[in-house]
């Protein structure tokens, strides 16, 4: 039980850590500390430009899927 409490230690720091990846930064890359809905542990997410601008995108073609009015039924509306 003793080695428990510093082995649960040191797996918490090493989740803290910033994410190592074969990327390098670059000038453009851009890191954010983001919380998963669910969980309480946040997770660093480093992107490029590129990255932000297909994420950016992709959020708007799913924007323009979504029928007008629809969440209007959602909330009992008609």
């Amino acid at each position: 039980m003793k080695l428990l409490l510093p082995l649960l230690a040191v797996g918490l720091v090493a989740c803290a850590a910033a994410p190592q990846t074969g990327d390098t930064l670059t000038a453009d890359t851009t890191c954010e500390r983001e919380t998963r809905i669910g969980s309480n542990l946040p997770t660093t997410r480093c992107r490029s430009a590129a990255q932000r601008e297909e994420d950016r995108r992709r959020a708007e073609a799913i924007g323009e899927n979504i029928k007008p009015g629809a969440a209007s039924t959602l909330r009992g509306g008609s």
